[in-house]
């Protein structure tokens, strides 16, 4: 009579739950690739750091030893961040800034605008771009890492490596659009009465503006809001159903920019959305528009 642990390794359903763990352990935390999308997202987060705080964070804005600190931090660790130089310590230096500014300065010393989830959204992702390989191009980093192979006489370090902080910002930007949806999956929104007020409070006054539908029209955005979320969550990850989501969820960002406060949110969307793309995809975008080779190796010369 078989062990119940030979029976369970026989039964079919098993050997396929092992397979998909295996692919997805594979996919999650042992796949390699070109560096190129990641040092993009680096450049832009550095970039966003400094749309959303760098003019509240200039050194004669808040003269006290905290401010001071602050600020100095700030500074440094986001130049750092946009030069490459040690590009995962100052990502991580970046990241924990951030979560300062968002926990302690925000929650704790009362600078509500620090609350937001667009800070939050920063400040992780700064921390998970640290474990990709963000500093081999575009970088500092680079450019030192290839002037050492000149000098030494061999061929310049692979613009490539582990890709799992790509896999864990996919994961965070899905729970993100999750959630999101989930919140607003009640009758408050799906009635259509928050987009109303939200509509009233910004265009509209204090009277309800006299537009014919106004409230279907409101009832009908709110589903489809949240139908997009929905999706947003769950197909974006997927080859094959990205292709269809990708423009609506940029026009979606693109929309909710224009028309409310959110900040930095929306770009700090569109830019983690490379981050939905295989990175040697990406590579041989960027690639066949420099006119070079693949991860960073000069194309050779065939006419």
């Amino acid at each position: 009579m078989p062990a119940p642990t030979d029976a369970l390794a026989d039964w079919p359903g098993w050997r396929l739950m092992h397979a998909v763990a295996a692919r997805l352990v594979d996919w999650a935390v042992c796949s390699e690739g070109s560096s190129r999308s990641s040092a993009l997202i680096r450049i832009g987060l550095a970039m966003l750091f400094w749309s959303r705080w760098a003019g509240e964070l200039l050194l004669y804005r808040d003269q006290s030893p905290v401010g001071l600190f602050l600020a100095v931090n700030f500074f440094a660790a986001t130049v750092l961040l946009f030069v490459g130089y040690h590009s995962r310590v100052a990502a991580v230096w970046t990241g924990a800034v951030g979560l300062a500014m968002y926990y302690y300065f925000g929650f704790q010393l009362g600078r509500e605008p620090w609350t937001h989830h667009h800070a939050y959204l920063l400040a992780v992702t700064a921390l998970l771009i640290a474990l990709t390989p963000c500093g081999r191009s575009y970088s500092l980093d680079r450019y030192l890492s290839v002037m050492r192979a000149e000098r030494m006489g061999v061929a310049p370090p692979a613009e490539r490596g582990n890709l799992w902080g790509l896999r864990l910002i996919v994961v965070q930007l899905s729970v993100l659009y999750f959630f999101t949806a989930f919140d607003k999956s009640n009758y408050a929104f799906l009635s259509g009465a928050r987009i109303e007020a939200i509509f009233i409070w910004y265009y509209a006054g204090s009277g309800y503006p006299a537009i014919p539908g106004l409230a279907w029209l409101a009832t009908i955005v709110s589903v489809a809001v949240v139908a997009l979320e929905y999706c947003l969550a769950f197909g974006l990850p997927f080859r094959a159903t990205r292709r269809y989501l990708l423009l609506p969820g940029l026009a979606f960002h693109a929309i909710i920019y224009l028309t409310l406060p959110v900040y930095t949110f929306s770009a700090t969307m569109a830019v983690l959305y490379l981050a939905y793309f295989d990175a040697d995809a990406v590579d041989k975008v960027i690639a066949r528009l420099q006119g070079i080779g693949l991860a960073g190796t000069a194309r050779e010369d065939v006419s």
